[in-house]
């Protein structure tokens, strides 16, 4: 997509305020990396279905990673509360983690070769979750994702390769993209849209892109500019004087919630004041809490909780569930179940020395499966994407937390 030489130079005086970062440390030549696994599951066969819950609960992406597995958990209670699958009851082996790929790529070996999981339910990041896909592909045992968005997890648009055993339960980042340009182009009615990613990670990386050729349109006067932030900045008053420049209707964050909490204060001060608007990683309920905008920003989600799910899981685990991480594991998991519910009641024979062919009947149920989860409904298209839009939050200034509100949705739902 070309852009117009002010944009470009826009960006480039944005590129120019990014500190250097200090070099991490190398670790020691032929040093031992050991992947950080917390209690591993008893995998002896108990003539169970075992599913495999395969999330992070130590490093980056812990918090999201414990509530994953919370709500998969839930799921597992509640189909076997219904009597299992056919009578058999299913097992949850949870597989709890670091948050680095090779985590997530020794636990999925570990539930595939010596457990031998049936499915896979993870995991919260897409890092992880290619990792994952790595082993579930090329071993045929189903994984479902509950929040990774990264495009190409599923299959690869450039070069038409396909995962045929990677699912997901969320819209990818191309569907968030696009959804998120229709809201900003039709219904805050933008021209001009700043767009500020932190440069470095996939996920704000990958939004950006996909909003930013979704929006721009300079032929009917709809124009983007692009900024960029590097990881542990939280100084960015020269980014926002570029933001005000450019005149931007719309300021679009596609990263964390810290860092959305900290732009909108600093915009605020300066006196800088489009309407904000970010992706899932706004989900947080502590959104906006020491720094909130004067006016009502809004940001799209994979999916709008019952009051009844988040009221179940405060009374289970004694605390509060952020986004659509724990809803979106319960469904991940409900969609394994409903492709075992679509085959013949399952053997001890189908479960051990038959399991591979187990798993690729369980693979075929599911790209068939049509179901209404918990945030809504199940089924997938030709590459393993579930068919659903996103859901529209508006986040409304008030005394304490901002008061949040469904908007709506935009995209099949």
């Amino acid at each position: 997509m070309n852009r117009a030489p002010a944009l470009l130079a826009a960006v480039a005086l944005a590129c120019c305020h990014a500190p250097a970062l200090p070099r991490a440390a190398a670790p020691p030549e032929n040093a031992e990396v050991k992947p950080v696994l917390v209690s591993p599951p008893d995998a002896r066969y108990d003539g169970s279905i075992r599913v495999a819950s395969i999330f992070p609960t130590v490093g980056r992406y812990a918090r999201s990673g414990q509530q994953s597995h919370h709500g998969a958990r839930m799921a597992v209670a509640d189909v076997n509360a219904a009597g299992g699958v056919h009578g058999r009851r299913l097992s949850l082996l949870e597989y709890r983690t670091g948050s680095y790929f090779a985590d997530g790529r020794h636990a999925a070996l570990l539930a595939v070769e010596e457990a031998e999981a049936v499915a896979i339910v993870g995991a919260n990041a897409s890092s992880l979750s290619e990792a994952i896909a790595g082993i579930a592909d090329t071993r045929g045992v189903v994984q479902v994702s509950n929040v990774s968005t990264a495009d190409d997890l599923t299959w690869d648009p450039a070069s038409g390769r396909d995962r045929p055993y990677v699912f997901r339960v969320c819209p990818s980042d191309v569907v968030m993209g696009l959804s998120l340009a229709e809201f900003a182009r039709d219904d805050l009615k933008a021209r001009r849209v700043a767009i500020l990613y932190e440069v470095g990670r996939s996920y704000s990386a990958k939004l950006a892109r996909s909003f930013a050729d979704a929006f721009a349109d300079p032929g009917r006067g709809r124009v983007a500019a692009e900024f960029f932030y590097l990881p542990l900045e939280t100084d960015f008053r020269n980014q926002l004087q570029e933001v005000a420049a450019f005149r931007a209707d719309v300021l679009f964050l596609p990263g964390s919630f810290t860092d959305a909490t900290l732009i909108a204060g600093q915009a605020e001060r300066l006196g800088i004041r489009p309407t904000l608007l970010g992706g899932d990683a706004w989900s947080n309920r502590l959104l906006f809490k020491r720094d909130a905008p004067t006016r009502t920003s809004y940001y799209a989600d994979h999916c709008a909780p019952p009051a009844a799910f988040l009221e179940r899981y405060r009374r289970e685990f004694g605390s509060e569930s952020d986004g659509c991480r724990a809803i979106l594991a319960y469904d991940a998991v409900q969609a394994v179940a409903a492709a075992l519910r679509a085959l013949p009641p399952v053997t001890d024979a189908d479960l051990t020395t038959g399991l591979a062919a187990t798993r690729d009947r369980v693979r075929a149920a599911l790209a068939d499966v049509s179901f209404e989860g918990m945030a809504g409904l199940i089924r997938f298209d030709d590459h393993g994407d579930v068919l659903r839009g996103v859901a529209m939050t508006a986040v409304e200034p008030m005394a304490g937390l901002p008061r949040r509100r469904l908007v709506g949705w935009l995209g099949a739902h």
